[in-house]
């Protein structure tokens, strides 16, 4: 539920499965997107990205012929988001329902 745990999940299932794991946006498995901050350390830099970019990495990833098959998500590209060729969605966020 944070931007710090996105990292941390990324990086151990980077250590799993280091052949899905490459720094360029064009190239790798899997890219977490989640917005950046003037403040953040080095360890965010990667991963934050300009909205341009963000565009991008959605068209990418709504291709079926891309090999970018997994993201991890803080924030984004949730609501009207869809993907037809996307197999599994799994949201770990804490949901408050009023009736």
């Amino acid at each position: 539920m944070s931007r710090r745990i996105c990292i941390e999940l990324h990086d151990e299932i980077k250590n799993l499965r280091p052949q899905w794991y490459h720094k360029e946006d064009d190239k790798g498995v899997m890219k977490i997107v989640m917005t950046g901050s003037a403040s953040d350390g080095k360890e965010y830099l990667e991963h934050t990205r300009s909205k341009d970019k963000r565009k991008e990495l959605a068209k990418v990833f709504k291709d079926p012929k891309s090999d970018f098959k997994l993201v991890i998500v803080r924030d984004m590209w949730l609501t009207g988001f869809d993907v037809p060729c996307l197999n599994t969605l799994y949201i770990d966020k804490i949901i408050n329902i009023t009736i």
